[in-house]
């Protein structure tokens, strides 16, 4: 609270699991504080979001808060804003990245400043330990978390049922650390191999356009074209360079060839 009171010029984006939630958010912040906050959930219509999105974007007299419920805000993007407050954290790793998303992509100008309240001995406190000790995923890309929840999902749900009981969780978070590290090093040294691909690839490529380029030049095609027509009775005209017309003669040895009318060919051959 203190720091929205105190940086007013910054728009935040808070996210929270409901609808309701977001709702009692933005009434707190209007009475106590008197902070412009706007709310996007999935009650709202399709133009009720899009004005809250307008007026969250706007620079001086827009809200300085924007409050909005997980599916509310699945498609929207906000990367005028740097700051992001997760009220509360979702259990899915790919739902923490979705919300840092929200901010960090293309045309974000700033670090993004990511801002987790908590109370100590909460399932939300364990949950913060886990994805920021376990799994670095507050600090950077995080895509090995989903494959790390898998094999630890029924641990981390008992922390989280009894987070006052934190006996073994020590174990837990260097296991998972342990664990990203062993699987982002695999993930790096496939890029590796994408970029050795993609090298070789260009050298091939190179080899295979001078193959077809020599193949362009070779006129035994050519060649055997003009004699078959020659033999089977066609007349050629030269128009040009690589321009030639056919058109059947008086002496053809079959009566009609494929693809060539009789009043001979309306569309140049380029040989």
């Amino acid at each position: 609270m203190g720091h929205l009171t105190s940086h007013r010029s910054q728009k935040v984006l808070v996210i929270c699991a409901k609808a309701a939630t977001a709702l009692q958010l933005e009434q707190v912040l209007r009475e106590r504080e008197g902070i412009r906050a706007a709310v996007f959930h999935e009650g709202m219509s399709i133009i009720e979001r899009d004005r809250a999105a307008a007026w969250f974007s706007e620079e001086d007299s827009g809200a300085q808060v924007l409050l909005c419920s997980e599916i509310g805000s699945e498609g929207r993007n906000f990367q005028f804003a740097s700051n992001l407050v997760m009220f509360d954290l979702p259990f899915n790793p790919d739902l923490l990245e979705q919300r840092i998303g929200r901010l960090d992509r293309i045309g974000q100008a700033h670090d993004i400043q990511i801002h987790v309240p908590y109370l100590e001995k909460t399932a939300q406190s364990v949950l913060v330990r886990w994805y920021h000790e376990g799994l670095d995923a507050f600090e950077h890309t995080c895509p090995t978390g989903r494959a790390i929840y898998d094999t630890v999902y029924h641990d981390l749900i008992a922390y989280l049922a009894t987070p006052e009981n934190t006996d073994g969780f020590d174990a837990l978070i260097k296991t998972c650390r342990e664990q990203h590290e062993a699987l982002k090093a695999q993930l790096e040294q496939g890029r590796d191999r994408l970029l050795e691909i993609h090298s070789n690839g260009g050298e091939k490529a190179q080899a295979l356009a001078e193959s077809i380029e020599e193949q362009d030049d070779d006129t035994s095609l050519i060649a055997f074209a003009m004699n078959l027509f020659d033999i089977v009775g066609i007349n050629q005209d030269d128009r040009g360079e690589n321009l030639i017309v056919l058109t059947p003669s008086d002496h053809m040895l079959v009566p009609d060839f494929p693809g060539l009318p009789e009043d001979g060919c309306h569309h140049y051959v380029r040989a």
